[in-house]
């Protein structure tokens, strides 16, 4: 298991651990959970207690112990767990399904209502709008009202088609 350095890593978890458990903190138990040094895990403690973030009491044979003031405990459940120190996280673009322009969708929707849809690659929502919207030009103004919104509708998801998905991924499966 490769050990941390960075304080605000360690800080992290000790929230963790004070608001999980019950027990008593100390540099020796931050520096287990954290995983870390106990040089790192009392540094991190003692500029928290200088910063008056936490209270530090001996207790009566010599152990510093740690209080974190309005501890309570919340459950390891709240919260998902911190992904270890080794585990950086990297941002993959993958290339875009394919190449739609929002401005062709718009144009090819104001000809006939889910054409953009159809061109973006839609079908079911292609034949939605074109039913919606035809059934709404019964009424004439809810027609036009709807139109503007299907024209709208395929240019976003003609951009969306073409705008490439960024996904966060460990570094260790990128």
């Amino acid at each position: 298991m490769q050990r941390t350095k960075d304080p605000a890593v360690i800080e992290a978890r000790l929230l963790e651990l004070a608001h999980t458990t019950d027990a008593k903190i100390t540099a020796p138990a931050l520096a287990y959970f954290a995983p870390c040094s106990i040089e790192d895990a009392a540094r991190v403690l003692d500029d928290l207690a200088a910063r008056d973030q936490v209270s530090m009491e001996i207790e009566d044979d010599g152990n510093i112990v740690y209080e974190l003031r309005g501890r309570q405990k919340i459950g390891a459940a709240a919260r998902p767990p911190l992904p270890p120190p080794s585990m950086a996280l990297v941002t993959v673009e993958e290339p875009p399904r394919r190449n739609a322009s929002a401005l062709l969708a718009a144009v090819l929707t104001v000809w006939m209502p889910g054409a953009g849809h159809l061109y973006a690659g839609r079908f079911l929502a292609a034949v939605l709008w074109f039913l919606v919207v035809g059934a709404g030009y019964a009424l004439i103004l809810p027609g036009l009202i709807l139109h503007l919104f299907c024209i709208a509708s395929a240019a976003v998801s003609a951009h969306r088609v073409s705008t490439p998905v960024r996904r966060l991924l460990p570094a260790a499966v990128a």
